[in-house]
């Protein structure tokens, strides 16, 4: 229907509620509320490479296990043009990984999707044979605060079960102790380095081959609202507190402030259910983290 002149959002109105709603989650935050998400992460290990970047804009392979499709190559690759066994839903602009027959993971980007085939950004720099294991992903896994855990995953060869097995961590001393950080063998531990631009995960000894990936648990940043089709990068349980305390918040802009307020009697009750809807959020997620450190506590690792 028509909007009438005074139902137009001032200039910059949109732009600071987004502005408002983040502040709002990262001063939560930082007052211990429900400070980061947890996902499951996959990286794909190269033989011989022990340093590994996690971030925007990383070279490494590293992705939201549940946004990985894997399919294998329908026929031997040729320059850069491959067909797969089962597109699985990817789209171009996903990045892709290629097992070569002489070793190691190529990886780029997917340039277009034509049926079972995919239009690589770069050529294959080596032989990839029919059969050949392919993984892909819409986009890499942001900067982790945290990996609280970590496991060593051997995919399936001629037609064995895949089979994982517990890293063990270890402490920035005790890697940097390691006299020989290179050798080459299977991977029982990792440390990880959270501290620059892009986070970075050491693994020891280096990888023998690249039949294997590190299946981590990332403890991860919220993710920020960029645009009004944004999905809430926290529980449910946060929505009515951040309703009640965005309504608080506004009151003095649309209902005028002293003499001139509104019902101010009914300002004073949107205070009060906004702080109770915060106290839940609060007690919600502190007893989540009561439990997680009781159970940690009696060696259950979680």
């Amino acid at each position: 229907g028509a909007v009438g002149p005074q139902e137009v959002p001032r200039l910059g109105l949109v732009e600071n509620a987004f502005a408002s709603l983040n502040a709002m989650v990262r001063a939560w935050q930082a007052s211990g509320i429900h400070v980061w998400a947890e996902e499951d992460c996959t990286l794909f290990l190269q033989p011989g490479q022990v340093r590994y970047l996690i971030g925007a804009g990383s070279p490494d392979a590293v992705a939201v296990s549940s946004q990985c499709v894997g399919t294998v190559l329908a026929a031997a690759g040729a320059g850069a043009q491959v067909s797969v066994a089962a597109v699985g839903g990817i789209a171009a602009g996903w990045q892709v990984g290629i097992w070569l027959d002489g070793g190691g993971v190529f990886w780029t980007g997917v340039a277009a999707v034509a049926g079972g085939g995919l239009t690589l950004a770069s050529a294959l720099p080596s032989a990839a044979s029919e059969g050949a294991r392919v993984v892909a992903y819409p986009a890499p896994m942001v900067r982790p605060l945290r990996v609280p855990a970590a496991r060593r995953l051997q995919f399936a060869s001629c037609g064995g079960p895949a089979s994982e097995t517990p890293l063990v961590p270890m402490s920035r001393l005790d890697y940097a102790n390691v006299p020989n950080k290179t050798v080459p063998g299977v991977v029982p531990q990792f440390f990880y380095d959270p501290q620059l631009g892009a986070g970075v995960l050491h693994v020891w000894p280096a990888p023998a081959e690249s039949g294997s990936a590190v299946a981590f648990t990332a403890q991860r940043p919220l993710t920020p609202f960029a645009d009004l089709g944004a999905v809430p990068d926290f529980p449910d349980e946060w929505l009515a507190a951040m309703r009640w305390n965005l309504a608080a918040e506004l009151w003095p802009e649309y209902n005028g402030s002293g003499a001139a307020a509104g019902n101010p009697a009914q300002y004073v009750l949107l205070k009060q259910e906004a702080a109770g809807k915060l106290m839940m959020a609060q007690a919600w997620d502190r007893d989540c983290l009561l439990y997680t450190s009781d159970a940690a506590d009696e060696g259950l690792g979680v």
